[in-house]
């Protein structure tokens, strides 16, 4: 008798310790928030996201204007922002959790950024997918770093001065779209599994296409990390 309430102890025990790291998955939640452009110049945007849909695109009225969709409550995300000088400064994180959320989570970020505001883009994030279309965004610099199981990024648009692209994380597969007539050179480093560039040559480590040089402006990417797959495409490949 002895031996088997010690089992049902044990069991009892062993249960309640797996539920203290269990997080609860309840009501889908969707927020809309907007950041007004004001007297805004420029602006720094930071975007944190855990495991999720992340999606950010041109055409916003104001500065930024989201929609955040989940069903974990602890993921609701923060936002801090301050546009009281003409650089604006916008951070938002999600809120994070100790345990594991159990049953079918969703957790969907829809970011839609000004086009008439240069802005710095500094975008961190874990497993999922991100799917940046910035063709439109008067892009200054575009820093990247987690883990992003897939990514699409388009970069195709016109640039009114060059820009610099770090891209640096364990993503599974990136797609990246390149205008036709600005100069572009790609260096990648790490443990690529293949690089698909059609149109682009190799030289001295950077891929590079045919106005490099000749154009007023320059994208230079540089990825690093263990990158799964990676495909170079230009401004006439369709964006999906």
């Amino acid at each position: 008798m002895r031996m088997k309430q010690i089992s049902i102890f044990l069991s009892i025990l062993i249960f309640g310790l797996s539920c203290t790291a269990c997080v609860a998955v309840g009501e889908r939640e969707v927020e809309i928030r907007t950041v007004e452009i004001g007297d805004i110049e420029n602006a720094r945007v930071e975007l944190d996201m855990g495991a999720g849909e992340l999606e950010v695109h041109g055409g916003a009225r104001e500065l930024l204007e989201a929609t955040f969709t989940y069903n974990v409550d602890k993921w609701k995300p923060l936002i801090d922002s301050d546009t009281s000088a003409r650089r604006g400064v916008i951070k938002i994180r999600q809120g994070k959790t100790e345990g594991i959320p159990v049953g079918d989570t969703e957790n969907r970020w829809d970011i839609s950024l000004s086009e008439s505001v240069p802005i710095d883009l500094k975008i961190e994030m874990g497993a999922g997918e991100g799917i940046l279309d910035l063709k439109d965004i008067q892009l200054k610099s575009l820093d990247i770093d987690g883990g992003v199981g897939e990514l699409k990024l388009d970069l195709s648009g016109e640039r009114e001065e060059d820009l610099d692209v770090d891209l640096d994380g364990g993503i599974g597969s990136a797609t990246i779209y390149l205008p036709e007539n600005i100069g572009v050179k790609v260096y990648i480093d790490g443990g690529i599994g293949s690089v698909n560039a059609p149109g682009l040559k190799k030289m001295n480590g950077y891929y590079t296409n045919d106005v490099l040089g000749e154009s007023n402006h320059t994208i230079t990417i540089e990825i690093s990390a263990g990158i799964g797959s990676i495909d170079l495409k230009t401004k006439s490949s369709r964006f999906v």
